[in-house]
């Protein structure tokens, strides 16, 4: 697996990283954002960039208890660690996204 910095570059490898082999399927891309109107078709308009394959209808929902924060799962098929990091970049540069894993 890859592992992405904050400013979404891959980290350098280190002894312990656990490693994924490409292509990945059923790899979960996870994202937190604030509960805003829209946030939902930009984040899948940014996935279907990079994982145009993504099967939108099996991702997951889910809101924080006070309603300010909605986190989503999506499965994609991961082709390589440069196509994660495009994705996590990508992702970020949202404004009101708070955390991809």
């Amino acid at each position: 697996m890859a592992l992405i910095t904050k400013n979404g570059d891959q980290a350098e490898k280190t002894v312990d990283a656990p490693k994924i082999e490409f292509p990945c399927e059923n790899y979960v891309i996870k994202v937190v954002s604030l509960d805003v109107d829209g946030i939902h078709a930009e984040i899948t308009e940014r996935l279907l960039i990079h994982a145009p394959e993504m099967n939108t209808a099996a991702e997951n929902t889910n809101r924080s208890s006070k309603g300010r924060f909605i986190s989503f799962s999506f499965r994609i098929v991961a082709q390589s660690e440069d196509q994660l990091s495009a994705l996590h970049r990508d992702l970020m540069s949202i404004e009101a996204v708070k955390m991809v894993m």
